[in-house]
């Protein structure tokens, strides 16, 4: 292999190259940012040649300034290289939004979702992975088109693979840290591609120009082109194309004088008015319409006339035909340059050619689109229809773009409806993109035109939905509110944005307007609307234990059970698990049911909901790892589309009961902070709940008391009683009571009394357990020994983690008492119940409780398996022996080990045959 930059055709750039170099043998991403022409595009061939040499397979995406219209285009160019079948180990929804989005399917009569495409290419990265090291070289990512930027930025934000088995080259004019790039694996190396020392301009001449340009000769063309190498070749070209114009005067010596400075474009220009008419119309064409084939322009303009302009262009090193017969310009700037040279009317003809000639009738809507100059209807129909086919190819962005052009192309006079119209779903288009900048935008232009109360209404309505804030927003829903007319489907909307807005600032007017909006949908036959302000309403109900929440549940199956084919699925099996008991045994296996049908019918956008409610439900359950599974099978499946609180909730909760509370504790205080600024109390609430939880684990009593108080004053002033079940005062009751703020205790009791009273039968427990305990504070240990006593004593009234919660205060309460064999029994029974959970602070607590009765362990500290096995391994039966004797498998004996050892102090089994021996078979004290 050559050594050194100038090896490879790269002059001055060794620094650069090795970075390169390290990213290709280890994996990771560079980034090389610079101004156009400062050779970006040379970095990335050689990129190229280098991966090649070192066994990577090289996937290598070149948008040109027309392609960022163009839906996919770089996703189609790189699908473009990859093995024949490669698809074919995708799941069946994944592989058919593929095909649709890269135009080799018709869409259906199904809308695609816009996460099918992202985890098409996501498997297909890293099964290309997984078979051999992969580079993935993208020149000017400034021109790569949106949809692709989306797709590419989630499979590789969320691609699981070795570090060395994917390296990514990224050049673009933009500035490094933006768009794609913040996604690039890691390590990531950013730079600027900065211009090149006279020498290694003169080098890079004499390498491709040839000796001639010694260095007094290439001296003044280095120093007109400020060293941009691009630049400095076409100035060396138009010099030696015409060294006899005064322009190019070769006078004072061998240096070339350049009266005026000359930009890249006039080069470019100067470069392309040398090319033959028939060519500079076909590249026209070509640059036009971003991404042409032979075959496409075959059907635009004669063979012999095609095959000359084609001939020409190439013998001017202008294009060559690449893949797939696609014609791609040598150079990205060729094309902006082609274009820019043509007049206004020889462009909007370019555009009316191509309008006439392609197939594709969304590439015809936006080439028809450019050839207008006034206002046009038919033009505006044809852009609406593409507009929907883009929708439905999974391509919400590039809809967005479409309507607005239609909405722009739409005759005003005599009746702005029809241009409010498509303003408005312009808005909602780029709202489901998540392009808020555009969606604002357009937003904008609609509020212009709404003339009646009606259409006022429905702007401010969308205006209130792109607010990133919940703080102050609600005004713009009440504003509309008054405008809507009764019995007009926006006035269902925004009673329901009201309730919804309501319940998020913990607002009890939730209720009332969770009705209305109900009433209001149903009216109006808006099934939908309907069956998601019944979902509000119930939360509401719930969260303030008032209305009558069962007759709304029956009002929400009955909806479901008579509409089921028109409304989604994936709601109804969210209301079943959110609102489902811990004891419910239907909830887990109906919510999983629904993720299959969400992921087999390819609904991708259906699966963050669905799996945070998955794990709400095994949390409940006390299925933690159950739910730290769930947690991975989201995240490989690209459940979490992009952050949300939702996710956020999710994550907390499994980490925070496994033991990973460093990792809870920092997404909690980063989503607090983000509901607090955004004026969120529902999430602020949900959020402090569980960060006093965490804290509660890790015993930082203070710390929980912080949160715990902040919670307690927002259910106070906001009248909350029950909140997604969650038993908060229980850590509240707790942390009070290790600090001695009895006071603070009896206000938690309180809060689970409350609870009680609204119906979750296990917060009444919780209420009697803190009761119990603060009365053994207070010295009156037998009256709790009594209560917890028969909680413990009733199995199946609380949850399993309260339940081992519940015999840990028993055990507490014992030590208290002086009954310190029960106390160490008990303790020790609670803290194997925790670890059989999987909850492994609770049960550190739990031991270190019991190290503090000062008991010698003995056997009956043991269960009855426990003892067997000691008693097997102790007289010296192995582990195999042990398991073949008692049926279990090895894997379960040394779990076993695990326990007697820790329980009975002992570090070997020679320790343990000794204590077996020694220990006293005294009976347990009463």
């Amino acid at each position: 292999m050559q050594e050194g930059s100038s090896g490879f055709g790269l002059f001055g750039r060794e620094d650069v190259l090795r970075i390169v170099s390290d990213v290709l043998v280890s994996g990771g991403s560079a980034v090389a940012a610079g101004d156009p022409g400062v050779g970006k595009s040379s970095l990335v061939r050689v990129a190229a040649q280098q991966a090649k040499a070192r066994g990577r397979r090289v996937l290598s995406i070149t948008p040109t300034q027309f392609d960022q219209e163009l839906p996919f285009a770089g996703l189609a160019e790189l699908v473009s290289q990859l093995p024949a079948g490669a698809d074919s180990g995708l799941p069946g929804p994944q592989r058919r939004a593929l095909a649709v989005a890269l135009q080799r399917a018709e869409p259906g009569e199904r809308e695609i979702d816009a996460l099918a495409v992202p985890l098409a290419v996501r498997g297909l990265l890293t099964q290309l992975c997984e078979s051999g090291p992969v580079a993935l070289l993208i020149d000017d990512l400034q021109w790569l088109d949106r949809a692709s930027v989306g797709t590419l930025g989630f499979a590789l934000r969320r691609i699981s693979v070795e570090p060395d088995r994917l390296s990514v080259l990224v050049a673009t004019r933009l500035v490094p840290g933006t768009d794609l790039t913040r996604w690039l694996p890691e390590p990531r190396h950013e730079f600027l591609l900065r211009p090149l020392e006279d020498s290694a301009i003169g080098q890079l001449l004499r390498k491709r120009l040839g000796p001639r340009w010694t260095p007094p000769m290439s001296a003044g063309v280095a120093a007109a082109s400020g060293g941009n190498p691009m630049l400095a070749i076409e100035l060396a070209r138009a010099l030696e194309a015409d060294v006899r114009s005064p322009r190019w005067s070769m006078s004072h010596g061998h240096d070339p004088v350049f009266p005026l400075p000359l930009s890249l474009a006039e080069l470019l220009r100067d470069r392309i008015a040398r090319l033959p008419g028939d060519s500079r119309e076909v590249l026209l064409l070509v640059s036009a319409a971003g991404r042409l084939t032979v075959t496409q322009l075959r059907e635009i303009v004669e063979e012999d006339r095609l095959r000359r302009a084609l001939e020409a262009a190439a013998d001017a090193d202008m294009v060559i035909v690449g893949v797939e017969s696609v014609i791609a310009f040598t150079h990205p700037l060729l094309a902006s340059a082609i274009y820019d040279a043509a007049a206004p009317a020889e462009r909007r003809r370019a555009h009316r050619v191509l309008a006439d000639g392609l197939d594709d009738p969304v590439e015809r809507a936006r080439q028809r689109s450019r050839s207008i100059t006034a206002p046009d209807e038919t033009v505006a129909g044809e852009l609406e229809r593409a507009a929907e086919i883009s929708r439905g190819r999974g391509a919400p962005q590039l809809a967005g773009d479409l309507t607005e052009a239609a909405a722009l192309a739409t005759p005003s006079e005599p009746d702005t409806a029809a241009s409010l119209r498509r303003w408005l779903r312009a808005v909602d288009a780029y709202k489901d993109a998540g392009d808020q900048v555009a969606a604002h935008a357009a937003l904008d232009k609609a509020s212009v035109l709404a003339a009646v109360p009606e259409q006022q209404a429905q702007v401010l309505v969308r205006r209130f939905r792109l607010a990133d804030q919940h703080m102050g927003v609600r005004g713009l829903a009440e504003q509309a509110l008054r405008l809507a007319p009764q019995g007009t489907e926006v006035r269902a909307d925004i009673l329901y944005d009201l309730c919804d807005a309501h319940r998020m600032e913990c607002n009890e007017d939730a209720i009332r307007l969770g009705r209305m909006a109900a009433e209001e949908a149903a009216a109006v036959k808006r099934l939908d609307v309907q069956l998601l302000a019944l979902n509000e309403l119930l939360a509401s109900e719930r969260q303030w234990a008032k209305g009558q929440p069962e007759q709304t549940m029956r009002d929400i199956r009955r909806l479901f059970d008579t509409s089921a084919p028109e409304l989604p699925t994936a709601l109804m099996a969210w209301t079943k698990g959110f609102f489902a008991t811990w004891n419910d045994e239907t909830a887990v296996e109906y919510v999983r049911d629904a993720i299959k049908s969400a992921v087999d019918a390819g609904r991708y956008g259906d699966l963050s909901a669905l799996y945070a409610c998955l794990v709400l439900v095994l949390i409940r359950k006390s299925r933690v790892r159950d739910a730290q599974a769930a947690l991975d099978e989201a995240d490989r499946s690209g459940a979490w589309a992009a952050s949300s609180f939702q996710e956020d909730s999710a994550r907390v909760k499994v980490n925070q009961y496994a033991g990973n509370l460093e990792v809870a504790r920092e997404v909690a205080k980063r989503a607090i902070a983000r509901s607090r600024a955004g004026g969120a109390t529902y999430w602020l609430s949900a959020f402090l709940i569980q960060l006093g939880f965490i804290e509660t684990s890790a015993r930082n009593w203070h710390a929980a008391l912080e949160a715990l108080r902040e919670v307690a004053e927002i259910f106070a002033s906001t009248k909350v009683v029950d909140f997604e079940q969650f038993l908060w005062a229980v850590d509240y009751a707790d942390a009070a009571l290790q600090t001695g703020a009895e006071y603070e205790v009896e206000a938690a009791i309180f809060a689970l009394r409350r609870q009680g009273a609204a119906g979750r039968r296990e917060a009444a427990v919780a209420a009697d357990r803190c009761q119990a305990l603060l009365s053994a504070a207070r010295g009156d240990v037998d009256e709790a020994l009594s209560v917890l006593r028969e909680i413990v004593d009733q199995p199946g009234s609380e949850c399993p983690f309260e339940a081992a919660r519940s015999r840990l205060a028993l055990g507490q309460v014992y030590r208290r008492a002086g009954y310190k064999r029960l106390a160490g029994d008990t303790l020790n029974a609670a803290a194997d119940a925790f670890a059989e959970l999987g909850i492994p602070r609770w049960a550190e607590r739990a031991r270190h409780e019991a190290g503090r009765v000062g008991l010698q362990p003995t056997t009956s500290t043991l269960t009855e398996t426990e003892r067997r096995v000691a008693e097997l391994v102790g007289s010296g039966h192995s582990n195999q022996e042990t398991a073949a004797e008692l049926f279990m498998s090895i894997k379960t004996v040394e779990a076993n080990l695990t326990r007697i050892y820790r329980k009975l102090s002992v570090r070997s089994r020679t320790e343990l045959a000794n204590r077996l021996t020694n220990l006293d078979s005294a009976p347990r004290p009463e």
